[in-house]
């Protein structure tokens, strides 16, 4: 690749230009070793400082003060569950209120570890605990998309050094997802195949941009990936999310997202990272079953080690410095 490549992502449908010699310059690193942080709320004894809880979980060998997670309403909330829509509009422009929900999980009592240092059982805990909630949400027909996100380290903006994730309903389906989405169902309209489907397929069958496989899930450093080291973890099987045997898909997932961050957090010296967790939309009514035949839920990992530029915020444009290939090799090498 001495002069770069350029790549199409067929999910997103975006180019990618991978250019080695912008290394030194996409690249600006991210140790959280070096990360000062303040006064932690979320261990045991500080739950006051959050206000209750929505919901709780207690499992005997990983409780500390009586919890091993637990979801609550977020402090500053980006949206409000007691909202109503409120939709209007003033000539071109359409506005509503702030309605939606906004919720922080706390994934354990355990403060200053890596989400990879937790146990599978712990993990798996953590795992539960958002579907539970994500379960829940869905059945308000005001909801259109219910985001999980989680952002750790101050250069992902994870402002506490504890194990979280934040979930949010949205009244809309966000234009990422939606633009996702629509090329899902393009794809299945023309070849009656899911897309996601037939990456995994693919990917298995090249072997080369796969950083580690289980029985049930992949994880991928996707063939047009727009940050270095980025990951997917995808079910082999199609599927809403861990809708089949759960119990069991939820261990399953737990240890390839255990395995992974372990390897990322070796082998980039502990980067921030964000995840965010793709599945389909809610309360579709008539377009569900198509939605569901054509999209497959699925985890993406960014590192925060590169700068974005205008290019990609504005134009959709990334440049990355790392072929795939080679992220997956250096990761795949990684002894956890």
């Amino acid at each position: 690749m001495k002069d770069g490549i350029l790549r199409r992502d067929p999910l997103n449908k975006i180019w990618v230009v991978f250019a080695p010699e912008k290394v030194k310059t996409v690249i600006v690193g991210s140790s959280e070793n070096e990360a000062k942080f303040d006064f932690d709320p979320f261990v045991p004894g500080c739950e006051t400082a959050t206000g209750p809880d929505i919901l709780r979980s207690s499992d005997p060998l990983y409780s500390q003060g009586g919890w091993s997670s637990r979801v609550f309403p977020a402090k500053n909330p980006v949206l409000k569950v007691e909202n109503d829509k409120n939709g209007r509009g003033h000539g071109l422009y359409d506005s509503m209120s702030r309605l939606g929900a906004h919720e922080v999980v706390v994934e354990t009592p355990k403060s200053g570890v890596s989400f990879d240092q937790l146990s599978v059982e712990e993990i798996a805990g953590a795992i539960k605990i958002i579907l539970d909630r994500i379960s829940d949400l869905r059945r308000d027909i005001r909801f259109r998309y219910i985001s999980v996100t989680k952002n750790k380290g101050l250069s992902a903006g994870g402002m506490i050094d504890h194990n979280y994730s934040e979930i949010k309903a949205y009244p809309f389906i966000p234009p990422f997802v939606r633009n996702k989405l629509d090329n899902c169902l393009e794809y299945y309209k023309a070849k009656e195949r899911c897309l996601l489907c037939d990456m995994i397929d693919q990917e298995i069958s090249d072997r080369t941009r796969i950083v580690c496989e289980h029985d049930s899930f992949v994880a991928i450093c996707p063939y047009a990936s727009r940050f270095p080291f980025e990951i997917m973890i995808l079910p082999k099987k199609h599927g809403r999310v861990l809708s089949e045997n759960p119990a069991q898909a939820t261990v399953g997932f737990a240890k390839i997202l255990k395995q992974t961050l372990a390897k990322l957090r070796i082998g980039l010296n502990s980067p921030a990272y964000s995840t965010v967790f793709h599945y389909l939309p809610v309360n579709s009514g008539s377009e569900a079953e198509a939605e569901s035949a054509a999209y497959h839920w699925h985890l993406e990992i960014i590192p925060r080690i590169s700068v974005v530029t205008a290019d990609s915020f504005e134009n959709g444009v990334f440049v990355n410095p790392t072929l795939p290939e080679d992220a997956a090799e250096f990761l795949r090498n990684i002894r956890e």
